[in-house]
């Protein structure tokens, strides 16, 4: 229904050769001038007549006089008359007058002919193609310093909203809750990467001012792009604008995120409603601008599509195709695709994804180990320096990142937060070859080696120590809610965040109230699950929670109290295939390093005694 309404554009323009990188050509390119454009040397040395030194050897040099039979050149110098070769510098023998020689030379030989790279009217580049680097120099070099390119398609992003505030407003910080706009430079980028010459204006705020825009952009711009209003709020006009002005030909697609999504036509430009959440923004700017840019431009994008599998059962609403942002780990070169949180409000995990994978609208998602296709975001090469560790979250993994990046920066530690016992699982299915994790036995109260022995006994692996950090209960500063311990989260007063299913933190919990004989259901908030430990410590500093359960680290990062409940063992588990990789050398290497546990004393509640030991090896 898009493309349909499109044509491509035939405009041209003419731009010095220079300026023409990732343009598209308009006509075909001809070299104008051969290269070289005479006849000239190809070395330093001596132009001479090559029937001159035909008799020459090494007991029986031939003597040429200088500028009579040979002749003084450099690179590119074009050949004196009378002369067809040239002799290396590093070959002669010279005086004042003469030049000796001891090995003769063949007819052209150390000479470039005209026309040797390129002949004068070569077809140098056809029609329609995209203008690399190289491309700019052959163009120079076969003379053409202009040329004819297809008119960059322009786009224009409005951003919309009362609730935004421009990120470059030094008056940001004095209004209160506004959100960042954030999407528009987003979008902007996006488009710029993409080809379009791309303009942003400034955020709108009224029904009357993006009309005003609306109607004077559509004589200006080959697509618009409204961000926000597209939905169903009482200050969503965008629909009702472009229908006063031209029409809407659909609003709301059966795909998520990105479902609230608008086009429409106004004075014959396509202009588009992109939902106001960041990541419906940008994959709805993914399937419907980038095929556009392809048909104005008459071009075809290259998408870089790998196989991956599915490490567990993805459901998916039937009737909706879903888009996922995934997290690829290689492993013995097959690549397992981690779904990221799914919300369309979740940027980061955008900015985080290595690919996309869809989930078709007539499917209810995908079982175990189902082979896929997956849209790269990143360049493939990466995937295989890198190291994956999946498993437990910890602000240990952010500090080993850091420091590696700065040691080795071909490579990288990314770390996909799946909870302990689901990165055991992983690690056991041999998805993964790294695996954080921290898991109290109920009986022994011993961390993560009953329960390695327990769940993937057959297996050889090693456990390598951390660091030893505390787990308590995060409150607000001063304990306002005077909590002590976990018998008081039973309290009606006391809302409560978890951490999810499987995780270490939330098996250590469970233990403490089976030990303290609390129930589950008398936690108001025990069913409220979080990822990661910083989750958790923001919901307690934003007042949503009166307590939840997360590292000492934490509070210091966010300023609250942590009532210390248990130290315990934070481990990596590693593969006997990976200990002998080279990444698990400087992998040690960090974590064994003073800066190492220097930082993680400064952030707090870590014991760094046994940081880097081998705690154990299952042989």
């Amino acid at each position: 229904m898009v493309l349909e309404r499109l044509f491509p554009i035939e405009e041209e323009e003419y731009l010095p050769a220079h300026q023409c990188r990732d343009r598209v050509t308009a006509q075909p390119v001809y070299a104008a001038s051969s290269n070289p454009p005479f006849i000239c040397s190809a070395m330093d040395g001596y132009a001479a007549p090559f029937e001159e030194t035909v008799e020459a050897d090494v007991t029986r040099p031939v003597v040429l006089a200088k500028e009579i039979k040979a002749f003084r050149v450099n690179t590119g110098d074009p050949m004196p008359f009378g002369t067809d070769a040239v002799i290396m510098r590093e070959d002669i023998e010279e005086s004042d007058t003469h030049i000796t020689i001891r090995r003769p030379v063949y007819l052209w030989q150390n000479v470039r002919m005209t026309g040797e790279d390129i002949i004068e009217g070569d077809m140098l580049a056809p029609a329609n193609h995209r203008i690399r680097a190289f491309d700019v120099g052959m163009f120079l070099s076969g003379g053409v310093n202009t040329v004819s390119v297809k008119r960059k398609p322009t786009c224009l992003i409005i951003p919309t909203g009362r609730e935004l505030v421009d990120p470059y407003d030094k008056t940001a910080k004095e209004l209160p809750h506004r959100l960042i706009d954030f999407n528009s430079y987003t979008l902007l980028v996006l488009a710029e990467e993409l080809g379009f010459k791309a303009t942003q204006s400034g955020i709108i705020l009224s029904r009357e001012d993006l009309a005003n825009l609306l109607s004077n952009a559509a004589e200006n711009y080959d697509v618009i792009l409204v961000n926000a209003g597209s939905s169903a709020g009482s200050e969503d006009f965008t629909e009702d604008v472009i229908s006063r002005l031209g029409e809407i030909v659909f609003h709301g697609v059966s795909m998520m995120p990105g479902k609230p999504v608008m086009f429409g036509m106004v004075k014959g430009a396509p202009v588009f409603g992109i939902p106001g959440y960041p990541v419906s923004a940008v994959v709805s700017f993914k399937a419907f601008l980038e095929p556009l840019y392809e048909k104005i431009s008459n071009t075809r994008l290259s998408r870089r599509l790998i196989k991956c599998v599915t490490p567990y059962k993805i459901p998916s609403r039937i009737g909706v195709e879903e888009i996922l942002r995934v997290s690829l780990v290689k492993e013995k070169e097959v690549y397992h695709a981690f779904p990221l949180p799914r919300g369309a409000s979740i940027f980061s995990s955008m900015a985080r994804a290595d690919g996309l994978i869809t989930i078709p609208g007539h499917v209810e998602g995908y079982d175990e180990g189902e082979e896929l296709n997956c849209e790269l975001m990143v360049q493939k090469d990466t995937l295989s320096k890198r190291i994956h560790v999946v498993g437990s979250h910890d602000l240990s993994l952010d500090a080993i990142r850091d420091m590696g990046k700065k040691r080795y920066p071909d490579s990288d530690l990314i770390s996909t937060h799946v909870g302990s016992m689901s990165g055991i699982m992983a690690f056991g299915k041999g998805i993964t070859s790294l695996c954080t994790t921290h898991i109290l036995d109920e009986e022994e109260r011993i961390y993560n080696i009953p329960a390695l022995l327990k769940y993937i006994p057959e297996k050889k692996w090693t456990l390598v120590h951390i660091a030893k950090r505390m787990q308590g209960l995060l409150v607000k500063q001063g304990n306002p809610a005077k909590i002590n311990d976990v018998t008081d989260l039973a309290r009606n007063d006391i809302l409560f965040v978890n951490r999810q299913s499987g995780s270490g933190t939330r098996i250590l919990f469970d233990t403490l109230l089976k030990d303290k004989g609390i129930k589950k259901g008398s936690i108001r908030g025990y069913d409220r699950e979080e990822s990661s430990h910083t989750a958790v410590g923001i919901l307690v500093k934003e007042g949503i929670a009166d307590a939840g359960i997360g590292i000492y680290g934490v509070s210091k990062l966010f300023s609250l109290d942590c009532i210390p409940l248990m130290e315990e063992d934070y481990d990596l588990l590693v593969s006997e295939e990976f200990m002998k990789d080279e990444r698990f050398a400087y992998l040690m290497d960090l974590i064994r390093s003073p800066e190492f546990r220097a930082r993680l004393e400064e952030m707090g509640g870590y014991n760094t005694k046994e940081t880097g030991t081998i705690k154990y090896v299952n042989k």
